[in-house]
């Protein structure tokens, strides 16, 4: 409030009191503040994707059209500025917003019938039926195998319940407020969420059409049927397989049908499904839920078959996981089965027929190995065996082989930093990884794991996927590598050893472990060799999550209009979001320089600073600022400066420790003559140039240095209850990882002034208030010489330890 009456008041001061005048001002203030919520927008979107944090599309859709509509706003302050002057920008913005809008948009659902139909209606329709049933449809209609009779309830089905219930709004508010990596957050908006589904109605057009397609069903039997009522959401079990997160319900009978229909509905939104499905980046509207209602099998032993190896490394092993009874507490991960694994040509070694007689093992295997022949990829699928020896297939699906080209092989462990905890248990998903041990019992609660520790659990249930984004690896006492969690942490890149059994013991709850799973070990202390590095968005670039986002941020972070002096610097040049929100900031600043001229007689227009620097900046007086003899002269020296905050500033830079004419050794071939002259522009060109409003005890400087700016604005008066200093520091001419580090570089040199600092990407706001005077301009003599030394920095800072040294230098140099 201070800040906006304080421009309230120059406004009157610096301007004639003309309505047109007090217009143009007005809009210039809109103009600033939309452009400092652009920036800080923009740089929390590309934060999403090269910090890979993870957020519901629909919280992504609500941070674009704010964006979205700050941008427009900038394009609006511009036109009331200079009505006319540019009138093809706004169908510049309305084209790239389209296109971002287009990228973003949830798919049209399709709330007609058929709302059922057969299981083998279903062959191939992924989009009607799921990928679960799709390919279980599949294996009878074009293999012959044997699968359980049954009908689906389809994907339409629930999209007609949300239209009909008009929940589409209220569930996308309740999307949009969920922090993915607070498993708390989770819970809280999974619970609001299955609330809504239990308590909407039941439109009559599918409850007819369930109950007649039960009757058709139940009359193919002798007895009446019990069934299994299984999810097959669209886009499960295909490139992101979804295993274990939703709902699957045994031994149910026709009476409850539509009851357990919801209850399937309902695992859509439970927090580890909640969790698997922000990772992956799929909307909410494209994981619409058809339900698989299939006869139950009286098993005497059930399984999964792996078609390759999980690992990645035998594409030609065939693996056979099996259990007694329902397979289900194998894939759930409450136990550990019995594994054989075969190569061409090879049977298992440790073949006994404990729970499959010989006949039965060989039967399955020539089944799985026509599934293999059949399919292009690797499958994962799972059977039971009846009691009388018939086999029936349950599920085929995609098998996520993990890629090996992101796992760093052959990594041995660092002995002399710590040593062996234990070598046991079976690798499920590969890799290393370094944490403090946290060990889930009834007194520590999953949900409550810490960021960066090794996660020790007892069973891999798929509830745990909740908290995957928070660790870096899993140790569990139980478990299968053909478990859906195993599946998920192969997905997730998470190592994961399990099975280790009485090892677990030896664990002590917060002792750094390191984890290395592909050599089944675990060691105390912090083993790990340091290696590469590799970003997120790059490890999981086949995600739907970064594909999107990196559409997004093409037609949003580009920019292209570098040179304001250039023919070339005109709407239609505009290839981005930020070219918009550049053309109408460069526009905007040189509206309001010519207003000085236009001021009746006025002479408080924009004057020349002359230094010795290599910056043209150009000053505005608003009361007190400067002391100038010669009312039509159009250059002032340092001498006719009277704003205080403005001398502290430039005392800074010019303190012996800024080198303005240092040239750094880097590859300047590539750069043009911004870098070439030292980070900033020549003094024979406008381009790039620093402006500062002056009060005798206020500035607000905008400085450009390069592709970089920085803006301070600040005000220093006796009474340190009116004394603030804001600064916004972004943009550079370095990659993403070099403004970041400068960033960090800046942060730490404010925080230990004593600014409070918000860092997001590449760009930082700090504000320091209540500060005697004397004291602020001794901070603002810090900022000063940080701006001059951090000129061209993204462009050489490389590393951490670079930050640190620079650090170091920068109070030695004080």
């Amino acid at each position: 409030m201070l800040v906006n009456n304080l421009f309230k008041y120059w406004t009157y001061r610096v301007f004639a009191p003309g309505a047109v005048l007090r217009s143009t001002y007005e809009s210039f203030q809109e103009l600033l503040d939309y452009d400092g919520k652009t920036h800080e927008e923009m740089a929390e979107l590309e934060a999403l994707y090269y910090q890979g944090i993870k957020e519901d599309f629909s919280a992504i859709r609500n941070r674009y059209e704010s964006f979205s509509a700050n941008v427009l706003g900038m394009v609006e302050s511009l036109e009331k500025m200079a009505p006319g002057s540019h009138v093809t920008l706004k169908s510049y913005y309305k084209k790239f917003d389209f296109y971002s809008k287009f990228l973003l948009a949830p798919p049209q659902p399709d709330c007609t019938p058929p709302f059922v139909c057969s299981l083998q209606e279903g062959a191939g329709k992924d989009s009607l039926v799921g990928g679960k049933a799709s390919q279980l449809a599949s294996l009878a209609v074009e293999l012959k195998l044997p699968t359980p009779d049954g009908f689906v309830i389809t994907a339409n089905s629930f999209h007609y319940f949300m239209e009909y219930n008009d929940l589409r709004r209220s569930v996308d508010a309740l999307l949009s407020t969920i922090e993915s990596t607070n498993p708390h957050s989770l819970i809280e908006i999974s619970a609001q969420l299955i609330d809504l589904i239990m308590h909407a109605d039941l439109p009559s057009e599918i409850s007819t059409e369930v109950t007649a397609a039960w009757n058709r069903f139940a009359a193919t039997f002798e007895h009446t049927p019990l069934v299994a009522v299984r999810s097959s959401c669209l886009n499960e079990d295909g490139a992101c397989s979804f295993a274990g997160q939703y709902l699957t319900l045994l031994n149910v009978s026709g009476d409850n049908i539509l009851e357990s229909w919801r209850q399937v509905l309902c695992s859509k939104y439970t927090p580890e499904a909640l969790a698997y499905r922000i990772h992956s980046g799929l909307g909410d509207e494209e994981t619409g839920m058809a339900v698989l209602v299939i006869e139950m099998v009286d098993a005497k032993a059930s399984g999964v078959l792996y078609t390759a190896d999980p690992s990645g490394k035998e594409k030609d092993a065939l693996s056979i996981h099996v259990v007694r009874g329902q397979g289900d507490a194998l894939v759930s991960g409450r136990v550990i089965p019995e594994s054989f694994t075969m190569t061409e040509g090879k049977n298992p070694e440790n073949w006994n027929e404990t729970i499959l007689t010989h006949p039965e093992f060989l039967h399955l295997l020539e089944q799985g190995k026509i599934i293999a022949d059949h399919s292009s990829s690797a499958r994962d699928v799972e059977w039971s065996i009846t009691k009388e020896g018939r086999l029936i297939f349950l599920q085929s699906r995609p098998l996520g082989t993990q890629d090996i080209s992101t796992v760093v092989e052959e990594v041995t462990p660092l002995v002399n930093k710590g040593q062996l905890l234990f070598k046991a248990g079976v690798t499920a998903a590969m890799g290393q990884a370094y944490g403090p041990a946290y060990i889930v019992d009834s007194d520590h609660l999953l949900e409550d794991v810490p960021q960066g520790a090794i996660l020790v659990i007892k069973e891999t249930l798929p509830s745990a996927v909740r908290v995957l984004k928070q660790v870096t690896g899993v140790v569990a006492e139980l478990g299968s590598v053909a478990g859906h969690f195993s599946t998920v942490c192969r997905e997730f890149g998470i190592p994961l050893l399990l099975a280790v059994g009485d090892s677990i013991e030896d664990i002590t709850r917060g002792e750094e472990l390191s984890l290395f799973a592909d050599r089944q070990e675990l060691w105390q202390g912090n083993c790990l060799p340091k290696g590469k590095t590799i970003a997120i968005h790059e490890k999981q670039a086949s995600l739907p999550y970064f594909k999107r986002l990196h559409g997004l941020l093409e037609f949003v972070t580009p920019l292209n209009l570098l040179d304001p002096e250039s023919e070339s610097f005109v709407p239609e040049s505009c290839r981005s979001l930020h070219d918009i929100i550049r053309f109408s900031h460069e526009e905007a600043v040189r509206t309001m320089f010519s207003l000085g001229d236009r001021g009746s007689g006025r002479s408080k227009g924009k004057r020349k600073l002359l230094s010795e620097l290599p910056l043209d900046v150009f000053l505005l007086d608003v009361g007190g600022g400067m002391s100038v003899q010669d009312a039509g002269k159009a250059d002032v020296s340092l001498g006719d400066i009277r704003s205080t905050p403005f001398l502290a500033l430039w005392q800074g830079l010019t303190h012996p420790s800024v080198e303005w004419e240092e040239r750094s050794h880097f590859d300047w071939k590539s750069f043009d003559e911004i870098a070439l002259a030292g980070g900033v522009a020549s003094k024979d060109s406008a381009e790039f140039a620093s402006f500062a409003v002056l009060g005798s005890n206020y500035v607000n400087l905008n400085m450009r240095f390069g592709y970089h700016f920085t803006l301070v604005d600040t005000m220093c008066d006796k009474d340190p209850a009116k004394n603030y200093c804001q600064l916004r520091f972004a943009g550079g001419g370095g990659d993403f990882s070099g403004r970041s580090l400068r960033i960090e570089y800046v942060e730490a040199i404010l925080k230990e002034s004593g600014f409070q600092v918000t860092p997001k990407g590449d760009l930082l706001d700090a504000r320091l208030q209540h500060l005697a005077a004397d004291e602020l301009l001794q901070k603002l003599e810090i900022v000063g010489r940080l701006l001059g030394v951090t000129k061209l920095m993204d462009m050489r800072l490389k590393d951490d330890n670079m930050v640190q040294k620079q650090i170091r230098a920068f109070w030695e140099a004080s």
